[in-house]
């Protein structure tokens, strides 16, 4: 299992930075309905995310256990952000009808088994609590074999997740118990995501995978 906390401190927001506006219309949340397009920065952020952990990878393969079948890091619910919701909506509507019936049916029992609350209404304990019963709930994008069924679109925090942190000089480890385990500490800050590359976590912007499924599939309704 990992020992990455279920709430990241920052995570990219629309792709804007500190203030500078987002290129595209601002996305709003609220009472089931999305409005905007993810901005190609985001789609950036997602790219160099993939392409770092391939460089960790290929330079550094014996810290890593990640794998096809690892799930650890598959287990227990993650904030994401309200841009994550806007890929899951384009990967909702390029898979398979059955797979995205599958992941819908799974997101609602899950919403409903762990009690869910809306996170942007929730103060720091509400959210502590529900973190806490739903630490070993699979994620709903979870496949038979281990694999990520949506992993194209999966959120950003999935591209990171194993490996250690640092927000600019500030080295944060926090990388999954199976990595890097020996590995001096040049090795692991050499692999370390920087959360500088990321902009700060707004209310807006506090989703649960199962949660964003269901809003993306409730934005996908609202085009017919």
């Amino acid at each position: 299992m990992t020992n990455r906390p279920r709430t990241r401190a920052r995570c990219i927001a629309y792709g804007a930075r500190p203030n500078q506006p987002a290129k595209d219309e601002t996305i709003r949340a609220f009472g089931g309905l999305v409005k905007g397009i993810v901005s190609d920065s985001y789609r950036e952020i997602l790219v160099r995310a993939d392409a770092h952990f391939a460089r960790v990878r290929e330079s550094q393969p014996s810290n890593l256990e990640c794998r096809l079948g690892c799930t650890g890091c598959c287990h227990g619910l993650v904030e994401i952000s309200l841009a994550d919701v806007t890929i899951l909506v384009e990967g909702l509507e390029t898979i398979e009808p059955a797979l995205r019936a599958d992941l819908v049916a799974r997101s609602t029992q899950i919403v409903a088994e762990t009690a869910h609350p809306v996170l942007r209404e929730s103060d720091s304990k509400e959210k502590a609590a529900f973190f806490r019963r739903a630490g070993e709930v699979p994620c709903p994008a979870l496949g038979p074999r281990g694999e990520c069924r949506i992993y194209a679109f999966r959120p950003l925090a999935c591209r990171t997740f194993g490996l250690p942190l640092r927000e600019g000089p500030s080295y944060r480890g926090e990388e999954c118990e199976l990595n890097f385990t020996g590995a001096p500490q040049e090795e692991k800050e050499a692999a370390a995501w920087d959360l500088e590359w990321e902009d700060i976590l707004g209310p807006e912007d506090e989703f649960t995978i199962p949660e964003a499924i269901l809003l993306a599939e409730r934005m996908l309704g609202s085009r017919k």
